[in-house]
């Protein structure tokens, strides 16, 4: 008695359809855990109000083409920023830039000066430095990589 022709067709769909419960179940919830914990220390540590990057990040959403399957965690925007740092530079308006901060961070305006300010450049990040890479997600996905079967 042989195999059934289907055999190897069955056998396939039978383990894609095993790795995609994996991989909704276990592995997506474990990377953004993990990802919302190196967010929280990241925050923690360079005194940013950024809860909104873990909490409105939305997933995981699996996806399964083929012989593939997928795993995608949408971020809020503006999280690359965050993740991959960015370095002091000017910002250049044509014709001219306008502000308005309510509350600045301290030492980002000088005593006295207006709340709403217009200009034809800003040396963004020259009093913070600038942002500094997190990580937080890459690091998440190495360290599930390394945890993985």
């Amino acid at each position: 008695m042989g195999l059934k022709r289907s055999f190897k067709d069955e056998l396939r769909e039978a383990t894609l359809d095993d790795i995609e419960e994996t991989v909704r179940d276990e592995i997506g919830p474990q990377l953004m855990e993990a990802a919302r914990e190196n967010w929280k220390a990241y925050a923690s540590q360079n005194d940013y109000d950024i809860d909104h990057i873990w909490e409105d990040a939305e997933g995981p959403h699996i996806g399964r083409d083929g012989d593939s399957i997928t795993i995608r965690i949408e971020w809020p925007g503006l999280t690359a920023l965050f993740e991959w740092g960015v370095d002091p530079h000017t910002i250049e308006g044509n014709p001219i830039l306008s502000f308005y901060w309510k509350s600045p961070p301290e030492g980002t305006r000088p005593p006295g000066a207006p709340a709403h300010v217009e200009t034809d450049s800003v040396n963004w990040g020259s009093v913070t430095g600038g942002i500094d890479e997190s990580r937080a997600i890459r690091d998440a996905m190495s360290d599930l990589r390394q945890v993985m079967p």
